[in-house]
């Protein structure tokens, strides 16, 4: 029985210092207050992981984050067997006590397995919310209040990540994320990182005009926002500003091919801004 101080399924209208589309949060917390599993898409840098974050913060809930590429094995979502004491032991996972307790679980990097490894979460993931551990031989029950939230970088610029199998994806909402406009991107930078207005202004414009020219494919990988916050901390330490841009902005890009290189047109698009 929800009580007054129980916030639970009480939407937040915003997240401190954080940008997401206003109806995109509303929707993700829809979702995952009434028990639906939510995939966080989009290019890197746009805060999928740190949206997760960011909703337990708000919620007040525990945070429990599963780096889904560094299982190698189906099994070892429930843990593994360790030699001690003479004898051999089973290990449960992190995993498996945290959905058995209230809070956010983020499946991080959901798409960097195979899909075989996703098949011992299948129900976990779907309306039974439990599955069978053989080597305990018990039954574990996701807690009603667990939410699972997972995020994937997707698109030709991503090596290392697998077609998911549809079954899978029938267990997600999928939400896309974006880059904050270009005057909240840069009232960001200036009032959470630190750079002044003028700067900030740069940063966000380049930042999002080398992600434009990504999305029209002149560019092999997108910007997103970890360079501007790079760019800022440099320049704060004392760089010169064209020296901050080199090396968080122009050294992402490939030098291959001279004058035709893609690094030549990210310095022609900061050239063409700082006029």
């Amino acid at each position: 029985m929800e009580t007054a101080k129980d916030k639970w399924g009480i939407n937040v209208e915003s997240l401190p210092d954080f940008w997401v589309d206003p109806e995109k949060l509303s929707i993700i917390q829809d979702l995952m207050f009434s028990g639906i599993n939510v995939m966080l898409t989009g290019d890197p840098g746009t805060g999928k992981t740190e949206l997760t974050k960011r909703l337990a913060q708000a919620h007040g809930l525990p945070f429990h984050r599963v780096n889904v590429g560094a299982i190698r094995t189906p099994r070892d979502w429930f843990g593994h067997w360790e030699f001690i004491g003479g004898q051999t032991v089973f290990i449960q996972s992190e995993f498996v006590d945290a959905i058995q307790r209230p809070g956010i679980v983020a499946l991080d990097e959901f798409n960097r397995v195979t899909p075989d490894i996703h098949n011992s979460i299948y129900t976990i993931l779907d309306h039974n919310r439990e599955v069978f551990i053989e080597e305990t031989k018990q039954y574990i029950t996701v807690h009603p209040r667990c939410i699972f939230i997972a995020t994937e970088n997707r698109g030709r610029s991503h090596t290392g990540t697998f077609m998911e199998d549809t079954a899978v994806e029938d267990r997600f909402e999928t939400i896309q994320l974006e880059l904050p406009p270009v005057e909240v991107m840069a009232g960001l930078l200036e009032e959470v990182y630190g750079a002044s207005r003028d700067q900030a202004l740069l940063l966000a414009r380049i930042t999002h005009k080398l992600n434009s020219l990504y999305h029209e494919e002149s560019l092999s990988r997108p910007t997103g926002f970890r360079p501007a916050i790079s760019a800022t901390a440099l320049i704060k330490r004392g760089q010169p500003l064209k020296t901050a841009l080199k090396y968080t902005f122009v050294n992402r890009f490939s030098p291959e091919g001279g004058v035709d290189s893609e690094q030549t047109t990210v310095l022609q698009v900061i050239q063409a801004y700082l006029k």
